[in-house]
């Protein structure tokens, strides 16, 4: 939303332009009402120097105009347009006390030997002006006066004068109405012509930025305004030959550029457009196949569980058949059969990883929550993985306090992540090493009370480098990727392992360092604070496609009594990582 404009550019040019032109044609008329006033005063000041300087020169006769200090006093002639006044050194002390401009004439006079004038304008109660004015006679000014010689003061003039006191004071006053008519007409003038000159420059400056800058702005103002509304066809029009028409010039090139700039975004939009809908249409296909894909997963395996059931079945049927023979084949048979009794159960195992990660993708992962045992289920644990483990002559070691509580807990979960970690431990620990299955209770608060368990598988392994921590818990991720690994597996166990951690609100911690082994830790809760629903996964690639539930598995072919007890024992969970 626009801002709204509260003082527009024409009223602040209007303004600024008027006041300077206020401000300067003031300063410049008080120069002028200044000077005048002072012309007028010197006028006056020279009158009554030259009325003086002709009287002390004996050059007029005034007569009755001469005024002593009595007279002056008693307040005699004084509407006369002009008054002289005599004060002698005898009545300095009265005149003084009487009259506040001749007391500050006299002690001027007598305070600065050099000084001889002295004067002011002054206006009475009636409002009437006067210039006064105050000559100081000094002892050498005697002999100037009219009759001095006949008054004894040539041997004066002829000696030697060491001192020169102040004798005598001349007062003039003259009336200066005239001098303010003049003055006040001259102030008319000067204000009539600085009203008239502060309207011309206004309506001089007004037209200036009317004309000259305000007309380019608006017709910049109303393209811009267009712009904005859309229309990027307009061009704006000054012929100004200046900047204004530079940036009219600047302007429309912008305006070409945002034009040009606006059809390739169109074409990059329709084209965009295609795309879109060739990747939604690639999508769909995606999340078909990523449907077939599921369903093909949970059939395959479902199919392949049913009949290597059988296989194993009948492997261990034939085996315990064999033993009642003995001859130089059985030992071979016998070999045979162990490594098909082998090769199917590991195929076996692969296939519940497949159909575990299946369902945690699919988000049908079930969670059955109920009080374990630490201690009775990390001994079931050793016990099971103890056949692999004396293969290798492996060091099994438990080490779990019975101090530590009921976990609450899905126990077939948690068997199946710990199993895991026994697994690798044994795959990857060297003969005669040593593998240790250990819980602590765990507190995030030390002051509190304990609110987790650690349970930590720890092995005497080649260890796990710190590049490839992260890695080992990817999808189909093994340290040994060549063909001629050493060791089998499909790289499932720790991703099936995080996932099922992260349903029971748990985590998996690694420490590991090369050539000193590796800790795997899973951090539980000792009461579970999960919902008691279906959990849905989320993977790394985003929200998976909901498998649909696999059919169920055909019905085993018929054995003999014997055989359906060996296949009883075969399709028997041989470790917590079958689903």
């Amino acid at each position: 939303m626009p801002k709204h404009v509260r003082v527009s550019l024409a009223n602040k040019c209007q303004i600024l332009f008027g006041a300077a032109v206020v401000i300067i044609l003031t300063a410049a008329l008080a120069v002028v009402w200044v000077r005048m006033n002072a012309l007028v005063r010197q006028e006056q000041h020279e009158n009554a120097r030259n009325l003086a300087n002709a009287w002390l020169s004996d050059m007029i006769q005034l007569g009755g105009a001469l005024l002593t200090f009595d007279e002056m006093n008693r307040q005699e002639n004084l509407d006369q347009g002009l008054t002289l006044t005599l004060i002698r050194k005898d009545e300095f002390d009265l005149a003084s006390n009487n009259d506040n401009f001749v007391g500050k004439a006299i002690l001027n006079f007598e305070t600065l030997p050099e000084s001889t004038e002295y004067a002011k304008p002054i206006v009475n109660e009636r409002g009437e002006h006067y210039y006064r004015y105050a000559r100081a006679i000094r002892h050498s000014d005697l002999y100037k006066i009219r009759g001095g010689v006949e008054a004894g003061f040539e041997a004066a003039l002829n000696s030697k004068i060491i001192n020169n006191p102040l004798e005598m004071v001349l007062l003039i006053r003259l009336r200066s109405d005239l001098a303010q008519k003049q003055l006040l007409f001259n102030r008319i003038y000067i204000i009539v012509a600085g009203l008239f000159a502060c309207l011309l420059a206004i309506g001089v400056f007004y037209y200036i930025t009317k004309r000259i800058i305000l007309s380019p702005v608006r017709v910049l103002r109303d393209t811009a305004e267009q712009v904005a509304a859309g229309d990027l066809n307009i061009r704006s029009d000054i012929n100004t030959g200046d900047e204004f028409e530079r940036l009219s010039v600047v302007f429309n090139q912008m305006l070409e550029n945002l034009k040009s700039n606006e059809d390739q975004l169109r074409g990059i939009n329709k084209s965009l457009d295609l795309k879109l809908g060739e990747l939604a249409e690639t999508n769909v296909a995606l999340f078909e196949a990523n449907k077939l894909k599921g369903e093909f997963l949970a059939n395959v395996s479902h199919e392949l569980r049913t009949p290597l059931n059988s296989i194993v079945g009948f492997a261990e049927l034939l085996t315990e058949t064999i033993k009642e023979y003995q001859d130089d084949k059985s030992d071979k048979r016998r070999r045979f059969l162990a490594n098909i009794i082998q090769s199917s159960r590991q195929l076996l195992d692969l296939i519940n990883d497949l159909l575990d990660l299946a369902k945690i993708e699919a988000g049908r992962m079930d969670i059955r929550v109920g009080k374990m045992s630490l201690a009775d289920t990390g001994e079931g644990l050793i016990n099971l993985i103890r056949p692999q483990a004396d293969q290798k002559q492996i060091k099994l070691t438990l080490r779990i306090p019975s101090s530590i509580p009921l976990i609450e807990t899905d126990a077939g979960k948690f068997q199946q992540i710990i199993f895991n970690f026994l697994s690798n431990a044994v795959k990857f620990t060297p003969p005669e090493g040593s593998i240790t299955l250990s819980a602590s209770p765990f507190t995030p608060d030390p002051d509190g009370e304990p609110t987790h368990v650690r349970v930590s598988v720890a092995d005497t392994g080649p260890g796990i480098p710190k590049d490839h921590q992260k890695k080992i818990f990817e999808k189909f991720t093994q340290l040994d990727q060549t063909h001629t690994r050493e060791h089998s597996g499909t790289g499932l166990g720790l991703t099936i392992s995080l996932e099922l951690a992260s349903l029971l609100h748990s985590e998996l911690d690694l420490e590991s360092e090369v050539g000193k082994g590796s800790t795997f830790s899973l951090l539980i809760p000792i009461v579970f604070e999960g919902e008691l629903e279906q959990a849905v996964v989320s993977t790394p690639d985003g929200p998976t496609a909901q498998l649909p539930e696999a059919p169920d598995a055909p019905e085993p072919p018929e054995l003999p009594e014997a055989a359906n007890v060996t296949e009883a024992s075969a399709a028997s969970p041989q470790s917590p990582t079958q689903a």
